[in-house]
């Protein structure tokens, strides 16, 4: 009986290369690159796209997504060469009007000095963006230009204004200033957590940016004074910065090199 299997064991790898002759030589069969059959099981890349932000040098040209600048504020850490101008993204563009967000972190602020429920409308956050910084920043001139809101004329970015204004999440990480980093920001990777408006889901927080550009909804305990501030402004298109009560125009931001968030379309 094994006589009979072998042979039949024989006829079958005969057959066979008869066969792939048949379909190779006589059909024009072509030889298969197997490698392409194979197929990557690789991670697509988690990073954004990258792209340049263009300066503009006057308001009224920049369009979503471009760079303008605006007042200036304590930057590079040296107080002795005076503030360095202010970089701004424009989120959104209204007819006569622009929605600007601070380029970098530039300051670590609570959001409330105590450790309370977190309510923008009366936290110490917005009180020092509307006293503080809005005085430290922008000349009289400058102030007259920019545009009250709801959330006051300097305010912060809410939970679903920082999902909607930016799509992917890289490009929402905020770099850190020197002085930001000076004044206790916690950073990683260059990166600073930044505030955002709304309440956390935990008692006593409030949402911010991680440092990977996620938004946090649990939030961060009101009183942590590590977190950075990104500035938001509404702004006149009119508006032109005025220069020279800036004594030093380059800003010192260790990651300046890196090119920077970009606004999605």
């Amino acid at each position: 009986m094994w006589i009979a299997v072998v042979a039949f064991l024989v006829f079958l790898i005969a057959a066979g290369t008869f066969l792939t002759y048949l379909f190779t030589n006589v059909f024009g069969a072509k030889d298969i690159d197997q490698s392409s059959l194979t197929q990557s099981f690789e991670a697509e890349s988690s990073e954004a796209p990258s792209q340049v932000i263009e300066m503009k040098e006057h308001m009224s040209d920049a369009q979503k997504g471009d760079a303008v600048v605006f007042g200036s504020y304590e930057q590079n850490g040296d107080t002795s060469d005076g503030s360095e101008k202010l970089e701004w993204i424009v989120l959104e563009k209204q007819d006569d009007k622009l929605l600007l967000i601070s380029r970098y972190c530039i300051d670590a602020v609570p959001f409330n000095n105590d450790r309370l429920p977190a309510d923008w409308a009366n936290s110490s956050l917005k009180s020092y963006l509307n006293n503080e910084f809005i005085n430290n920043a922008f000349s009289e001139a400058e102030k007259a230009n920019l545009l009250e809101s709801e959330n006051g004329k300097v305010f912060i970015l809410s939970a679903e204004e920082a999902v909607n204004y930016y799509e992917y999440d890289a490009w929402r990480a905020g770099i850190a200033t020197d002085y930001a980093a000076l004044n206790g920001a916690r950073v990683e990777s260059d990166s600073a957590w930044w505030w955002l408006r709304d309440a956390g889901t935990i008692e006593n927080t409030a949402c911010y940016v991680h440092f990977d550009g996620t938004v946090q909804t649990k939030g961060f305990a009101v009183d942590y004074d590590a977190v950075g501030v990104r500035p938001v402004i509404w702004v006149s298109a009119e508006a032109e910065t005025e220069t020279e009560h800036t004594s030093n125009p380059d800003v010192s931001v260790e990651s300046s090199s890196i090119e920077s968030s970009e606004i999605s379309e």
